[in-house]
């Protein structure tokens, strides 16, 4: 019985400190996508004409996606640890 709380407790606060790292994690993508939308309005605001505007928003197109990108790799790595801790076992590699 004491046992059985104990592991209770464990697995609790395992899944507890699991959902508080894929929440920081998120925080992390929505405070970095603000960045890039106040990025692009700044850059936006500088343009002389609409030639100039296209031009500067499509050449941080690959910014977009290398950030999307990122966001979504480390998304899928802490979701799968965070599984794998859950299930007790270590997370695969794909």
């Amino acid at each position: 019985m004491v046992n059985d709380l104990k592991h209770s407790r464990q697995y609790a606060s395992r899944a507890f400190d699991g959902l508080v790292l894929l929440l920081v994690n998120e925080i992390d993508a929505v405070a970095g996508h603000w960045a890039a939308a106040r990025e692009r309005l700044a850059v936006a605001r500088q343009a002389r004409g609409i030639g100039e505007l296209i031009r500067n928003q499509v050449d941080l197109v690959p910014e977009t996606v290398a950030r999307l990108t990122r966001d979504w790799q480390r998304r899928r790595e802490y979701l799968a640890g965070y599984w794998s801790d859950l299930r007790g076992r270590p997370p695969t590699a794909d």
